[in-house]
């Protein structure tokens, strides 16, 4: 495995972060991971004990809460710890482990979002014959997205891309290759892009687009309509966070196409460099808070865990879903 420090360029391959913003990069993440890991943890805490999530979909929900949590404990203890010191503070190999377990992590939010779509397009689809969508598939569509984030994670570890110093020079992360780069690390660029970026988003707004055609033509009754909530929660969920993804998609194309088109590496602005990763720390905490907002059957769930020293619903109180149950 390549070390963090192995050429010059690796070292830091930028010109210069103005130090004044790392103090403020730092309690940025530290905020918004607290309360990204406080959220996630409450929907996954629910999720164990609920008798109101009994629906398969809500494995699909478990599953992205399940990527905003890691990434939200992966990120911000050491990112936000190392910003506010002003320079990496674990080490180089620690540092290839935290950018892999990033890239997994990110990786995994967008499968996450996307298989959750891709599913209410197929409930939606063949809502007469339901047991086409049986619980194997909800599995295998976790399972696509563990593997899918392991497959796009772990190349750079063996010198397929490279994972170095970010843009602020205070942790690590995927280091974009340039135009004299090797194919190997071309190589695993370009694939990478697609499928975890152009590929999923496009495919992402498509079926959400599909979905609701579907759904107004063939959901009538109660337990339709309560489907119909969760697919509009869950396509809330994916333009929130996509939107709040955008700085990051920003900073990508902001460091790569120069290095395709002129070969070198261009100086990031200090506000783009510090916007796009609290967006994304930011961005795990949107899925929870649609859920709360728009989701009746989970705001209710996530709202019995804070009775009673997170006692679950009173009886009469879940009485309207037992019809449903």
């Amino acid at each position: 495995m390549q070390t963090l420090f192995e050429d010059l360029e690796d070292e830091c391959p930028w010109y210069y972060f103005d130090s004044s913003y790392k103090v403020l990069l730092g309690a940025c993440l530290f905020i918004f991971g607290v309360f990204g890991v406080l959220l996630n943890g409450w929907l996954f805490a629910t999720f164990i004990h609920s008798h109101l999530l009994i629906f398969r979909s809500h494995i699909l929900v478990l599953n992205l809460c399940t990527a905003s949590l890691g990434r939200n404990l992966v990120g911000f203890p050491f990112a936000g710890s190392s910003a506010i010191a002003k320079r990496w503070l674990f080490g180089p190999s620690c540092c290839q482990l935290f950018a892999f377990l990033n890239q997994f992590f990110g990786v995994f939010q967008m499968t996450a979002l996307f298989v959750a779509v891709l599913e209410r397009y197929l409930l939606a689809k063949y809502f007469r014959r339901e047991r086409f969508l049986c619980t194997r598939m909800y599995w295998s569509f976790v399972g696509l997205s563990w593997f899918n984030s392991f497959i796009f994670a772990i190349p750079p570890l063996f010198g397929y891309g490279k994972y170095s110093c970010d843009s602020t020079g205070t942790t690590c992360t995927f280091l974009w290759p340039s135009s004299t780069s090797g194919a190997k690390h071309i190589g695993f660029s370009i694939p990478y892009i697609l499928v975890c970026g152009v590929i999923p988003v496009v495919a992402i707004f498509n079926y959400m687009g599909k979905a609701v055609r579907l759904e107004r033509i063939f959901y009538k009754g109660e337990q339709q309509k309560e489907q119909t909530k969760l697919t509009q929660t869950l396509h809330a969920v994916s333009i929130s966070t996509l939107a709040f993804w955008i700085p990051a998609a920003v900073l990508v194309g902001y460091q790569w196409l120069p290095l395709l088109i002129y070969g070198y590496r261009p100086h990031v602005p200090s506000a783009l460099a510090v916007i796009a990763p609290i967006a994304s720390e930011a961005a795990t905490s949107i899925p929870v808070l649609c859920f709360i907002a728009g989701d009746e059957r989970l705001r209710a769930a996530l709202l019995g865990r804070m009775r009673r020293n997170y006692a679950l619903l009173q009886p009469e109180q879940a009485k309207r879903y037992n019809n449903l149950l």
